[in-house]
């Protein structure tokens, strides 16, 4: 059996601390690196020399001299050149045609579409960004300039340079640009880039953006100006059947609904990738992945394995497990603007029905953390320790309820709201086995207090529709309780946590709940200009209490990352914190690696 491998918890939150960019944090602990020992070539000994022949007993008449013994060399027959390596990877959903406007899901979507383009920083093992396409970043005193020094001699998958115009190209393709990416929120605030020649650049921002390396530089991947300069609708463009960027692997077949299969780019400024050919598959459910890649049809698993599965898996040879923290949320989301969910008392009321733990114990198999109701995690260093955890009360949900006036007036067990019961749709997408069950305690939970529920499993599509339509909060919803959850990204970076609550749509842009506050707005808007780091935490700490008494969401906890793979077909996976094995790091070589 393979052991499985844990990493420690690594705080990420040097990274919102850092003003000038380009080392990493001394503080952070270093993660574990997984690597496979390369065996030695074997060698062959030099040849003994021939038995010396025996004097005879009688020596001749006249002694000849004897010659000089032959010297022959042996040169050793190079090594046979290594055997192409082909990773097969599991994943439970189709990604569109995987450019910046057409990826659909934040995970993995994003993780593989950033195989393709790259970003001007790169998160390291730790979480934190250093320069990756950028070979310095350096920022101003007042944090309103980041100067930008790119590497030279980088080139698309096309051959062409990549340089500052490029650059300066792709902030303003997605700023500008009439169909939607959620890109351009990265360069929100942004007021002019400056080309100073081919290598470097200057963003100038309309006010302070302490985290504009986290939020843009290492997210946002820069496309080539030669081929976007001609696209008026990326959804509908025709790429021909590949994307051009400067990433280490290139697309070269799209299957819909089945595959898609990718090529190392040989010329990849990093160097050649380790794995030679990466093809992903798709099916319906992580049920039908976890069953593959026991029948040796694929090598790795790109989604979270579900806790009971760990052991399962990693007791079979030559499987292997590789755990790490993430900063992944599962939560229930109300549209706080209709009747119950715009009254707090209810909200609340929810909040107190939840048992955590018990979900982490059950769900989860204790391999995650309980979430709290101020959003941020526990182990950040901004988080606001006066914020309670355990907050689990039924019997003062129950008081809360009876005091707001929502009774059950006929003793059937369900509580009513201006004439009609208290029974509502829990939404959630099907293919999520771990948010299914997540959603089958909450019904039960919330009976427990009088509120009536139904788990309504759908396809992820019709999901995300209801819940963000058109990823768009434009857009309204259509849902009464759904469970959702975000990426790592919008937890690890808590700056980003504003555009989960503003008010205004410009700037609460993951405000899915209609949620308002006017002092949370005016929290939110100094946040951003915030240049002190102290504070910003105290910013950040009166956010998270009123995050906790008003409710806008009900967050339950925060996953561990679980990552099963064939050691025998490829090893050296990197696990970066908050963000999981599926990224470029743990396809490139380790030397390679920042």
């Amino acid at each position: 059996m393979q052991r499985v491998k844990r990493f420690k918890w690594a705080i990420l939150l040097v990274v919102l601390a850092l003003v000038v960019v380009g080392c990493g944090d001394d503080d952070a602990e270093e993660e574990p690196v997984a690597t496979t020992a390369a065996e030695a070539p074997a060698t062959t000994p030099a040849p003994e020399p021939a038995d010396e022949e025996e004097e005879p007993a009688t020596a001749p008449a006249e002694e000849e001299e004897e010659p000089a013994p032959e010297t022959t060399t042996t040169t050793a027959a190079p090594p046979p050149p290594p055997e192409p390596v082909t990773v097969r990877a599991a994943i439970t959903g189709d990604e569109g045609t995987l450019n910046p406007y057409t990826y659909i899901s934040g995970f993995p979507g994003w993780n593989i579409l950033m195989l393709q383009y790259d970003s001007l920083m790169q998160l390291d093992a730790a979480g934190v960004p250093q320069p990756w396409l950028a070979s310095s970043v350096s920022v101003s005193d007042d944090l309103t300039e980041w100067s930008v020094t790119l590497v030279e001699g980088v080139t698309f998958h096309d051959g062409e340079p990549l340089t500052s115009d490029d650059v300066a190209f792709s902030v303003e393709f997605y700023t500008t640009n009439p169909e939607a990416s959620r890109f351009a929120r990265d360069f929100r605030g942004v007021a002019d880039v400056v080309v100073h020649d081919d290598y470097s650049v200057t963003f100038v921002l309309e006010s302070a953006n302490p985290g504009f390396d986290v939020v843009a530089l290492a997210d946002a991947p820069i496309i080539p100006r030669h081929i976007w300069e001609s696209v008026d609708i990326p959804s509908e463009h025709d790429f021909g059947g590949t994307n051009i960027g400067s990433g280490p692997y290139i697309l070269t077949e799209i299957a819909p609904d089945q595959s898609y299969r990718f090529a190392a780019n040989p010329n990849y400024f990093r160097g050649a990738p380790a794995v030679d050919e990466l093809v992903l598959i798709i099916f319906a459910d992580d049920a039908g992945a976890q069953a593959a890649i026991r029948t040796g049809e694929v090598d790795v698993i790109f989604e979270r394995i579900p806790p009971e599965q760990i052991d399962l898996l990693d007791a079979q040879d030559p499987l292997d497990v590789i755990l790490g923290p993430e900063f992944a949320t599962q939560m229930i989301n109300y549209d706080a603007s209709i009747r119950p969910f715009d009254d707090v008392a209810v909200r609340q009321a929810i909040n107190l029905a939840m048992d955590r733990q018990d979900i982490v114990d059950t769900v989860y198999l204790g391999a995650a953390t309980v979430g709290s109701p101020g959003w941020i995690h526990p182990g950040h260093s901004v988080y606001n320790p006066g914020i309670a955890v355990d907050v689990y009360d039924p019997a003062a949900a129950n008081a809360l309820l009876d005091g707001a006036g929502y009774a059950d007036s006929d003793g059937d067990g369900v509580r009513e709201y201006d004439g009609q019961p208290m029974s509502f749709e829990i939404i959630t997408n099907a293919s999520d086995s771990l948010r299914l069950r997540i959603a089958e305690l909450t019904v039960e939970m919330l009976a427990a207090i009088g509120i009536e529920t139904e788990v309504l499993p759908v396809d992820t599509a019709v999901w995300e529709n209801a819940v963000w339509p058109g990823f768009d909060v434009n857009n309204g919803r259509n849902y009464q309780i759904a469970m959702w959850g975000w990426s790592p990204p919008v937890q690890a970076d808590p700056l980003r946590l504003p555009w989960l609550v503003h008010s205004s749509l410009d700037r609460g842009f993951l405000n899915l709940t209609g949620y308002g506050n006017a002092e949370m707005d005016e929290l939110s808007e100094a946040l951003a200009v915030e240049p002190d780091p102290a504070g910003r935490k105290a910013i950040l700490g009166r956010m998270q209490e009123i995050i906790a008494e008003d409710l806008p969401f009900v967050l339950l906890l925060y996953p561990d990352g679980a990552y099963v793979y064939d050691s025998s077909v490829y090893a050296d996976w990197e696990f970066i914190a908050g963000q999981g094995i599926v990224s470029k790091l743990s396809l490139l070589a380790p030397s390679a690696r920042p």
